[in-house]
């Protein structure tokens, strides 16, 4: 992929992404999520960039990065929420949107299966197994670079403090105060929170926490490290013991992974 075929992905993402957006009334959920996308790019390539990619490389992931959450705007527009299961799964609605406006037109097939399949599987529970390892490194690349952007969303809201139910951030979800049990249990067998167990705020903020153990590359951990990501969102959670005990695997974890090393493609 070439620079100037980025360069025209760029032109058609913002022209489609200010389809949505009307100064004259409050566009915040879209707006959120066409800044959030730059970002991404953002973050993509100093990934990239550190894990020694190419410039053809480093294009085709900001491409992907461009386009990830482009079913965003439709499912809020649709549906008035960014909750997927209270919806649809906003990478397949993405799919969908970069086929109907021939976004990928004159791409190498390479290219066009590289960047749908990113997408595709940016935001699932899981990778595909049986993918190759340049499919699977770019999606992992791809789900890595999200995740840091969305940490700092999330973090300078809650820091904010914010009153009420925030339905673009916190989907809505009520706060009592308290904790479910699967966040702390699946964070003690270093695993990431699934949504399903989510019942409250402060779950929802577990989930956030737990993102650690689907990081991909070491870089990612060192950025999670130095810009103390988990401290935060942890400042924001009511002090318990089980908490704590959480914290630690969270911590350990890291400080084990942070070193490793990862031959990009």
């Amino acid at each position: 992929m070439e620079t100037r075929e980025l360069d025209h992905l760029k032109q058609l993402f913002h022209d489609y992404a200010d389809t949505f957006i009307d100064p004259a009334r409050d566009d915040g959920p879209y707006l959120l999520k066409k800044k959030h996308t730059i970002r991404v790019c953002q973050e993509i390539l100093g990934l990239g960039q550190e894990l020694g990619l190419g410039q053809e490389e480093l294009v085709l992931a900001e491409a992907m990065a461009l386009l990830h959450d482009i079913g965003r705007f439709e499912q809020f527009k649709t549906y008035n929420t960014f909750l997927d299961l209270a919806s649809e799964n906003h990478a397949h609605l993405g799919l969908r949107v970069i086929t109907k406006m021939k976004m990928l037109q004159g791409l190498s097939t390479r290219d066009k299966a590289l960047i749908t399949g990113a997408i595709c599987f940016h935001n699932a529970a899981t990778l595909p197994p049986d993918r190759d390892d340049k499919t699977r490194f770019f999606m992992k690349l791809l789900r890595d670079a999200d995740k840091l952007d969305i940490w700092q969303v999330v973090i300078d809201h809650y820091l904010a403090g914010s009153p009420g139910n925030d339905k673009f951030i916190e989907l809505g979800l009520g706060d009592d105060g308290g904790y479910s049990r699967e966040p702390f249990q699946a964070i003690s067998q270093h695993e990431f929170v699934k949504s399903s167990h989510i019942k409250q705020l402060n779950d929802f903020k577990l989930m956030q926490i737990s993102w650690v153990f689907d990081l991909n590359f070491a870089p990612t951990i060192a950025r999670v490290k130095k810009r103390r990501y988990i401290e935060q969102l942890a400042s924001t959670l009511p002090s318990c013991a089980d908490l704590d005990k959480a914290l630690d695997h969270v911590f350990n974890y890291m400080d084990t992974h942070i070193n490793d090393t990862y031959n990009p493609c």
